[in-house]
């Protein structure tokens, strides 16, 4: 019995049935640098204080502030801390020179500033300086530990590692974190009319772009894809075979006999089969368990026009790649911006718009629709930055709404 609107669930609905079915793969070391963008599995802990020794807050002498009183004469130990060993020992009436962020001498207790002493003589080496002003122990100190303790969490597992990051846990030594790996994400059309993109497309041919639109889409999600190009439906069940090596499969085209056959034979169970949206309401969706019966696969049945497709992705395959590589996160990840169009009321359906958007003198984002000319416009929606979801059963709008946008730039 075929399904009627007021049946299917809401693009809300079925990224919950999805995401109810997925748990994040398991977790690998891996080398920081390409932990880039991953989640963390487990907490990343320091291992030392940070910074590691009492340094230097200010340039100046580093001294004992006993001995640093108004009118003494302190011998300056070399040119500067740099030209002494590490472990050299501040000796008493000493002073040495250091600069900002350099290590403390063992002994001294404070870094008087460079205009609170006077040298002497005014030229040539400075081999004597006379305290003008007193100071106090530990000023213009960064103690050791004041910036982190070591057993402190860095970051807690769940933490997606961002480029800032990286260098702090590289002060900790923590150079191989245990991270959930990037999913492997398969793309395959179906349908004998298709060439490849270095191909030319004679007859009644044409080239199979949408396969790579879902490959960079995926690579944008931060998963691994795996393009499989274009096949015939006659060999679908071998593409499909290969392609199940993934943990989330992409097929493109018409869901045909045939094709259902092919599925049932690989003992796809259905989990969607429509969305109330538009485009991509078409969208199919099932699970292959493996033999203890967990989800290994996710496979996705998309329709081949470009803006379909891109919709059903941006709704629901990248919450699934996300949520496979620990990121717990219950949808699309949206902002809100100001509408700067009209459109009539959306009825019964979710209808996602590709947009322009650009912040306003007052710092607000702002969403202005792409005149799209059809579901195979695909230099119109080359210029979209993301895609506003206008709401079922709202609207007529008339600009000035708040709207929540996906945004391609920052996915």
């Amino acid at each position: 019995m075929p399904r009627t609107i007021e049946t299917l669930p809401t693009p809300a609905e079925a990224c919950h049935r999805i995401l109810s079915l997925a748990e994040p793969v398991e977790p690998v070391e891996v080398s920081l640098v390409d932990a880039l963008g991953l989640v963390l599995a487990e907490a990343a802990v320091a291992d030392v204080d940070l910074p590691p020794f009492d340094r230097a807050a200010i340039e100046g002498y580093a001294v004992r502030s006993a001995e640093a009183r108004t009118g003494t004469l302190l011998r300056v130990a070399g040119l500067r801390w740099a030209d002494r060993s590490v472990d050299d020992p501040l000796e008493a009436g000493e002073a040495i020179h250091v600069a900002t962020g350099e290590p403390l001498p063992v002994g001294a207790d404070a870094v008087i500033a460079l205009d609170a002493v006077r040298p002497d003589p005014e030229t040539g080496p400075v081999r004597v300086v006379e305290i003008l002003h007193e100071v106090e122990p530990g000023q213009s100190i960064v103690r050791r530990g004041s910036l982190l303790e070591a057993g402190a969490t860095l970051a807690p597992a769940g933490t997606r590692l961002k480029a800032p990051m990286v260098g702090l846990l590289a002060s900790q030594g923590c150079m191989h974190p245990v991270c959930h790996r990037r999913v492997r994400v398969a793309v395959l059309a179906l349908g004998d009319h298709l060439v490849g993109p270095t191909e030319a497309p004679v007859m009644h041919r044409e080239r199979n772009a949408v396969n790579a639109a879902m490959v960079a889409l995926a690579i944008q999600a931060g998963a691994m894809p795996h393009d499989l190009q274009s096949v015939s439906e006659a060999n679908f069940p071998l593409a499909l075979e290969r392609a199940t090596s993934a943990p989330v499969v992409i097929v493109l085209g018409p869901m045909t006999r045939s094709t259902q056959r092919t599925y049932r034979s690989f003992g796809v169970e259905s989990v969607l089969s429509g969305v109330a949206m538009r485009p991509g309401g078409r969208v199919r969706h099932g699970i292959i368990r493996d033999e203890s019966g967990e989800v290994a696969h996710h496979i996705f049945h998309l329709p081949f026009a470009p803006m379909a497709a891109t919709t059903a992705f941006a709704l629901l395959v990248q919450p699934l790649i996300a949520r496979l590589q620990g990121h717990f996160a219950p949808g699309p990840q949206t902002s809100v911006a100001i509408w700067e169009g009209t459109h009539r009321p959306t009825r019964d359906r979710l209808r996602a718009l590709p947009v322009t958007l650009a912040i306003d003198a007052e710092a607000r984002l702002r969403a202005r629709p792409i005149a799209v000319r059809g579901s195979d416009d695909l230099p119109s929606l080359a210029r979209a930055d993301g895609l506003a979801l206008l709401p079922a059963h709202s609207g007529p709008w008339q600009g000035g709404e708040v709207v929540e946008v996906i945004d391609f730039r920052s996915v």
